[in-house]
């Protein structure tokens, strides 16, 4: 089965976002705007609904996840859109991912979980899988904890199955032997869906209703983990914050070389390529695994120093830099929360151009919160210079109305123009711009 990358994220009734907001995706997918706008709470539901569809096989149940590291969503009332005045209080919000379902396996186009409130947290109460011929499967959470069907043309149908099994369910449905005596109703609902799909030898392959197959995630927390003079190799286990990166390095230093040569070559190409540093290296105390050891880097033409002896970007920079191209499985995806912080502009801009790298030679995708024109300057340089296709971009702008937020997703040109860019983008800027010029407000 293919992997299945998202078209769309679907957003209803969440915090700052009001009523049903479908936010493109593409391969590098740029969050920019002013801060408390939603760009950290789009990420989070990203991570959120992969995290379920990615285990939903066991359990429907999704009580934790919204708070999963680096994401503190709070509970249902948190996360869910507050409304004051004759509406009343909102019950229940949606998340969803679109999907190409020619090219990700599924013969669903969009897959929409409602979230209800369970004690304090967020529980599944639905799902929906929708056709694009306006066909659908929804999935009940009844009163009594079971399992639900609803199809078009028919009456709802309960089935004597926990809803916490409805992942498990979709196979049982999926299989024609098993619907004359689970679901008789449904045999023309699934050959209508199915039905087109026919082999060259005229039977039919089932696209199946099973979740789609997603890529790795990969977040990394805005702040990452603080440099230290000396390391105890203690931890192993990856972390948003990138505790993991300097066990990592001293063990391809120390047992696979090749791994290592690569991993060094290519840090030292970013680190000229954005000023940071010439060589980096792991200093041993010891001849054991579990000796201490000293990340050090050498800045320009200098002596190496250790790492908590040269500029803050370099260690805030690293377990990006040590993730895309040593530690993760090509074709993760990658949320990103403000990479830039104690970056110089050179070396934003080289960031840029290492997401860009990563997608083109290892099929990454980047959803990154950004607050830098350097990053998105870099991207719309790459698609003038035919680095990347238009299709491969899009930059969502966060606009506050009121209380709530307007999601513009703008897309480029074959010249790095932007299009669909509303009068308020960059409009601090260009006001500030004006100032330095002498002209009036």
């Amino acid at each position: 089965m293919a992997v299945a990358h998202p078209t769309e994220l679907i957003l209803q009734d969440v915090r700052c976002f009001e009523g049903e907001r479908r936010v493109p995706l593409r391969p590098i997918t740029l969050l920019v705007g002013e801060n408390s706008t939603g760009k950290t709470t789009l990420l989070g539901c990203y991570a959120a609904l992969h995290h379920m569809l990615s285990g939903w096989e066991d359990s429907f149940t999704f009580i934790e996840d919204f708070n999963k590291e680096p994401f503190a969503m709070g509970s249902f009332r948190d996360i869910v859109r507050l409304r004051r005045g004759r509406g009343g209080r909102i019950n229940e919000f949606k998340l969803g991912f679109a999907l190409d379902a020619e090219r990700s396996g599924p013969s669903y186009s969009d897959l929409t979980a409602t979230f209800r409130e369970s004690g304090s947290q967020p529980i599944v109460s639905s799902v929906r899988f929708a056709f694009s011929d306006g066909w659908y499967l929804e999935l009940r959470r009844t009163e009594s904890d079971k399992c639900a069907l609803e199809v078009p043309d028919l009456p709802i149908i309960e089935i004597d199955s926990p809803f916490a099994q409805a992942g498990l369910l979709l196979h049982v449905l999926e299989d024609e032997s098993l619907w004359p005596q689970r679901v008789p109703h449904l045999k023309p609902f699934f050959e209508h869906i199915n039905g087109p799909n026919l082999g060259e030898d005229g039977v039919r392959r089932q696209h199946g209703l099973a979740r789609p197959l997603l890529s790795e995630l990969i977040p990394v927390a805005p702040l990452r983990s603080k440099p230290k003079r000396t390391y105890d190799p203690v931890r192993e286990t990856a972390s948003p914050e990138g505790e993991h990166i300097p066990m990592l390095m001293m063990r391809l230093a120390r047992t696979r070389k090749k791994d290592w040569d690569s991993l060094h070559d290519d840090l030292v190409e970013f680190g000229g390529g954005a000023d940071l540093f010439s060589d980096i290296k792991v200093k041993r105390h010891g001849k054991q695994m579990s000796d201490p050891f000293q990340l050090q880097v050498k800045v320009r033409s200098g002596p190496h120093a250790n790492i908590m002896d040269v500029g803050y970007g370099i260690s805030q920079s690293l377990p990006i830099l040590v993730d895309i191209m040593a530690a993760r499985p090509r074709g993760g995806t990658f949320l990103l929360q403000q990479p830039e912080v104690h970056l110089h502009p050179r070396g934003q801009a080289q960031l840029a151009s290492l997401f860009i790298g990563a997608f083109k030679k290892q099929g990454n995708r980047f959803l990154v919160e950004t607050h830098s024109d350097y990053i998105v300057d870099r991207v719309r340089i790459a698609v003038r210079q035919g680095k990347l296709e238009p299709d491969d971009v899009a930059i969502l702008y966060f606009e506050p109305k009121g209380n709530a937020v307007s999601i513009h997703g703008m897309s480029l040109d074959a010249d790095g123009n932007l299009l669909g860019a509303p009068a308020s983008y960059r409009e601090f800027f260009l006001r500030e711009t004006d100032r330095l010029l002498g002209f009036a407000d």
